[in-house]
């Protein structure tokens, strides 16, 4: 058995987390692999999700710009005391320490996770450009954040792979009676509804889609936007909509267990980020069979491919927005189911869970040197 140490910053809901969850409750599954986690800071709801999974959740009770060593030394005795032969580490907190970890433990394995094109800095990025020869494997999860840490020297063109995020197909699916019983609930009838799925802080640059909503409300009335997530900005976004006379037409749905039936109620995916990594979000609208409007930064356009499977904007442009929303909803029904029907054999041919599972099984067996039979 492979016990494999998941170091993640925190399990707050956010897509490098739900990933880590994914990924955890598919390796479960197989009787080779010993998953456990470790959060920096105290867990969130994905911890607890875990923790229902029956899956052993640590906390190493870190605040946020504080160095605790106490708390690093316990996590030293713990990888001892489970005798952990690979640290996955996630987020940029956690990539460090990890290799930090392995200086006192080198016969420990490492394989790093970059979540984000944007991790916080160049400092940031130098402090993993230096401790490069600390990490056995790295990976990204967009083949555009790949390049550009590339392009920036960060890393080499081999010392960095490429493993996209994935979805699982048997959750996110299209259910017609979900629907219908979702839309009641929520009170939605005739309106045309946009759903956008994130939390409430300055990379999903929710002003601009506020923005741009009211221009969309100007000649579609009959459109409706939900919100679905918390953060620091709910109290600013609700002043914004309220300024903008549009509160009516939204709205916020703070935390959601249920993403997948708010997806089956909607009628398109809008994203108005500025910047992302690989968005699951995306992925999971896809594999609904959502037409999506999105900015083009980060993966998106590997996940969306425009004019195809959806359609890209720029980025940080309430017009262009704006404009591309009303041209969605213009679009006869059936064109939008066809596009629709073509984003989920996009996501299946590309991102189906099981399969990026199996590259992940492939990685920690090559990095342990061993054989370990399908």
């Amino acid at each position: 058995m492979i016990n494999i140490l998941f170091l993640i910053t925190g399990l707050n809901v956010g897509g490098a987390e739900m990933q880590v969850y994914q990924l955890i409750k598919k390796l479960k599954t197989d009787e080779r692999y010993n998953p456990i986690v470790v959060s920096m800071l105290e867990p969130g709801p994905i911890g607890e999700k875990l923790l229902e999974a029956n899956v052993k959740v640590y906390t190493l009770n870190m605040q946020r710009g504080k160095v605790n060593i106490s708390s690093i030394i316990r996590l030293i005795k713990f990888i001892k005391n489970e005798h952990i032969q690979i640290i996955h580490s996630h987020l940029f907190h956690a990539n460090i320490l990890a290799r930090m970890i392995k200086i006192i433990n080198p016969s420990l394995k490492v394989v790093t996770t970059i979540h984000n094109i944007n991790i916080g800095g160049r400092l940031r990025e130098l402090s993993l450009k230096f401790t490069n020869f600390f990490s056995d494997i790295n990976t990204v999860i967009s083949e555009k954040a790949r390049n550009y840490f590339v392009n920036a020297r960060i890393f080499s063109e081999k010392n960095l792979k490429h493993i996209p995020n994935g979805v699982n197909l048997n959750e996110f699916h299209l259910n017609s009676d979900l629907r219908a019983d979702t839309k009641e609930k929520l009170g939605i009838r005739d309106d045309f509804t946009f759903l956008a799925v994130g939390r409430l802080e300055q990379q999903k640059n929710y002003p601009s889609l506020l923005k741009a909503f009211s221009i969309v409300l100007e000649t579609n009335p009959k459109s409706r936007l939900l919100i679905a997530g918390t953060g620091p900005l709910e109290y600013e976004l609700r002043g914004i909509a309220d300024e903008l006379g549009i509160s009516n037409h939204i709205t916020f749905l703070g935390f959601r267990r249920d993403i997948q039936a708010l997806m089956n109620a909607s009628d398109a995916y809008v994203m108005s980020s500025s910047w992302e990594g690989m968005p699951i979000v995306l992925l999971e609208a896809s594999a609904v069979g959502l037409p999506i409007v999105c900015t083009d930064v980060g993966g998106n356009s590997e996940v969306v491919v425009n004019g195809y499977t959806g359609f890209l904007v720029k980025p940080d442009c309430p017009i262009s927005l704006a404009n591309m929303l009303k041209e969605l909803i213009k679009l006869p029904e059936e064109e939008r189911r066809k596009i629709g029907e073509k984003a989920k054999t996009h996501i299946k041919d590309n991102y189906e869970l099981d399969v990026i599972v199996d590259k992940w099984k492939a990685e920690y067996n090559r990095v342990l040197k061993q054989e370990v039979s399908n």
